[in-house]
């Protein structure tokens, strides 16, 4: 009788390891990145028996703007990924975990700087200290962008701070 338990015991496991997973639409999200290196990472969770199926464009987009808050005008990815596997099967196959594909930020920082002290604007349109609203807001978001000690999330909170004043 044993020997037919066993048997029915791999059978059932031959039938669900063929079974294929389901498709699972699966959207990036960020999950860190350098304001000093230009750099964000887009990640996405599977689970067991779930066939990812990821846009890489909604990940570009997401990580455009995470760029774009500071300073960047554009995202590209650097090509590959990496697993962090939370899960494997008995033959040692990741069956969880998380893909993060990084992604660069590009654009000339320089560009809206240059801008603002080519055509300084003249004293008489100056706030009290000498600054227009503009241009004071445009000192303190370069001072943020600076910082690089800050998280993402305290950044983000500044920078819309700066632009609310």
């Amino acid at each position: 009788m044993r020997p037919m338990k066993t048997f029915s015991a791999l059978l059932a496991l031959s039938v669900i390891a063929a079974l294929p997973g389901c498709a699972t639409k699966k959207d990036f999200y960020a999950t860190g990145g350098s304001r000093a290196d230009g750099t964000v990472d887009m990640a996405y969770d599977f689970r067991p028996f779930e066939q990812p199926v990821v846009d890489h464009v909604q990940a570009q987009r997401v990580a455009k703007s995470k760029c774009g808050v500071w300073g960047y005008s554009n995202a590209e990815p650097f090509g590959g990924k990496t697993t962090n596997c939370y899960s494997r099967d008995g033959w040692g196959n990741c069956t969880a975990g998380q893909i993060i594909v990084k992604y660069q930020c590009i654009g000339n920082l320089d560009a809206p700087a240059a801008k603002s002290t080519a055509s300084p604007l003249p004293a008489s349109n100056l706030a009290p200290g000498n600054m227009s609203k503009s241009q004071w807001q445009q000192q303190q978001l370069q001072m943020l962008m600076n910082d690089t000690t800050l998280n993402y999330e305290e950044y983000t909170r500044r920078r819309e701070q700066i632009l609310a004043e």
